[in-house]
């Protein structure tokens, strides 16, 4: 049964295994859903970036149009308008620096005191002022323009004389730390260990969150991923960081008037941190998918063992012994509706059939060593019959015919033989009558000549007459003559019973009818003698005591028929026989 058991446990496994493909596929399109959201992460941030830059260019050019028509500034007081720098410079500390530029580039004004000469010229946002005479920002630089060298983008405006020729430019320069500027509203947007980088592009560093004043300025450090952000303008790549821990990377670009065409927004985590929360779900759903299957097979090996295993070992034994010849053998199972026991129910059915049908077989080789035992004692009593009527009988007459002949040929002619030839004719006589008897009694020539009916009838009466029984006889007309075989066991049938009448029922009458019914000829003998107990006779004759009751059961059974006994002690017996109505087939 162990090959069963390992195809049910099997069984289990494979219908267990869309459970694991599904918690493959749900936690495969979780981490889609994490790599969406990240992406769309990335969208909501850069989206932040743009407008807060948007707002503040608009408001950076509002003040330095206000500096430019300011009355410290116009006037060209440099004291005056380095004191009003100085408040304007308090007032906005997002800005590195506030100055004003003769139109040689020249620092005449500074919020922010300079050790040394500066001179501007080359920078871009004052060659942009003068050019357009407006409003203008440079590139990010790292410059003395705020006097310390920091980092920053620097804004031009020009300023206006009454004549609208530009006599100065002031600028303000923004810090870049101003590019976390938003870093309040950063928190919420981002997870744990992730970051938040924009880059120029030239690669340089213009935001980074967390740690901003490690990056900013800086190129980013990151090859492989530098690479894979200037390839595409937008998608997600997995790379290592400077620390060589691999974060996933989702990067946007958005148009910028800080940098050189556009900025490339990039938001990184740890891809172990990233998928935490899916790969979290995929351990306990796996584990409780693990649980669940350990204890679908502990359930199966002892489920299959007591509900099927079990009781097909019991069917299996039960066959073994079958097949070795035991018909006694039986299941022992309950027979459900289910499979199972409807299969138990099968089998024990299919023993007890064959069990019954062993019982009938040797009831019947019981009953045909009794009838070959009775028919050998049958055919000696018939020789000895026979051989007794002919020495007894018609060997003693013929021997006196032959005496009373030899006497007559021995007498002298004168001597009168008429006595003599007269008891030679009587002894003859006997010998003819003896002769008929006998062949009467073996087979009536009249069953041949005439038929059943007929031979039926002489037979009834010639029995009665013998034995002193008052006799009736009753048939129905028969068209035509029936078949040999059922007219001779018929006839067998009707002799036998009539013979144990004469010889056990001590009766006085007897009754004979044959009838025609339901497409049967039925045969029935009834007596008003003694009785007999059938079923202790039954077993007499099994046993091979009472051979006629067997001998008149196996005649009709032979002609395609049957046979009942009805009696009891003291009310008489009835013999019933039936035989199919086959009539003779005419002769070719």
């Amino acid at each position: 049964m162990s090959g069963l058991r390992f195809r049910l446990l099997l069984l289990v496994v494979v219908v267990c295994t869309p459970l694991v493909v599904v918690t493959l596929e749900t936690a495969w399109q979780s981490r889609r859903r994490q790599v969406t959201n990240w992406r769309q992460r990335s969208q909501r941030i850069l989206e932040l970036a743009d407008r807060e830059e948007g707002k503040l260019l608009g408001e950076t050019r509002q003040l330095l149009l206000a500096v430019a028509e300011s009355s410290p500034v116009r006037s060209g007081n440099l004291r005056s308008c380095d004191k009003y720098l100085g408040e304007l410079f308090a007032s906005y500390p997002r800005y590195a620096n506030f100055g004003v530029l003769d139109t040689n580039g020249e620092v005449l004004a500074s919020a922010l005191p300079l050790a040394a000469p500066v001179n501007l010229t080359e920078r871009g946002f004052f060659r942009r002022t003068l050019q357009t005479q407006a409003f203008a920002i440079s590139d990010f630089q790292a410059h003395a323009a705020t006097g310390k060298g920091k980092a920053t983008v620097d804004f031009g405006c020009p300023v206006f004389d009454h004549d609208g020729r530009v006599q100065a430019v002031v600028f303000a320069a923004l810090d870049f730390s101003w590019f976390n500027r938003f870093s309040s509203e950063l928190p919420s947007q981002l997870l744990k260990a992730s970051t938040w980088t924009e880059i120029d592009q030239s690669g340089m560093i213009l935001v980074r969150y967390p740690t901003p004043e490690q990056w900013i300025g800086r190129p980013l450090p990151e090859r492989e991923l530098l690479n894979a952000v200037f390839n595409e303008p937008t998608g997600l790549v997995e790379a290592p960081d400077s620390n060589g821990v691999v974060n996933v990377y989702a990067f946007n670009s958005r148009p910028s008037q800080l940098g050189a065409g556009s900025v490339l927004g990039i938001l990184g985590i740890p891809k172990q941190v990233l998928f935490a929360e899916a790969d979290r779900v995929l351990a306990r759903n796996l584990s409780w998918l693990g649980l669940a299957v350990g204890l679908a097979l502990v359930f199966g090996w002892l489920g299959s063992n007591l509900l099927i295993l079990r009781p097909l070992d019991s069917l299996v034994r039960s066959t073994a012994r079958l097949a070795r010849g035991d018909f006694t053998a039986r299941t022992g199972l309950p027979h459900g509706h289910d499979e199972l026991g409807r299969l138990t129910y099968t089998f024990d059915v299919m023993a007890q059939t064959l069990e019954q049908r062993e019982l009938e077989r040797k009831r019947a080789s019981g009953k045909l060593q009794a009838l070959s035992h009775k028919l050998v004692e049958v055919q000696e009593a018939e020789r000895r019959y026979i051989a007794r009527e002919l020495h007894d009988e018609i060997g003693q007459s013929l021997t006196v015919a032959e005496m009373n002949l030899q006497a007559a040929l021995r007498s002298p002619r004168t001597t009168p033989i008429n006595a003599r030839l007269k008891d030679s004719i009587e002894a003859i006589e006997r010998v003819l009558e003896q002769v008929k008897n006998l062949s009467l009694n073996l087979r009536p020539s009249m069953l041949d000549d005439l038929g059943l009916e007929p031979a039926l009838r002489w037979y009834t009466q010639r029995q009665a007459a013998l034995s002193g029984l008052e006799a009736k006889f009753a048939a129905d007309p028969l068209e035509n003559r029936m078949d040999p075989v059922i007219e001779t066991e018929c006839f067998r049938v009707a002799q036998e019973a009539l013979t144990n009448v004469v010889r056990h029922a001590q009766a006085r009458s007897v009754a004979v009818e044959l009838t025609k019914r339901n497409g049967d000829l039925h045969l029935r003998v009834r007596d008003d003698g003694v009785g007999f107990d059938v079923a202790a006779l039954r077993e007499q004759a099994v046993r091979g005591a009472s051979l006629g009751l067997l001998s008149m059961e196996e005649r009709a059974a032979l002609a395609g028929g049957g046979l009942e006994f009805h009696s009891a002690p003291g009310q008489g017996t009835e013999v019933r026989a039936w035989f199919p109505l086959k009539w003779r087939l005419p002769r070719a």
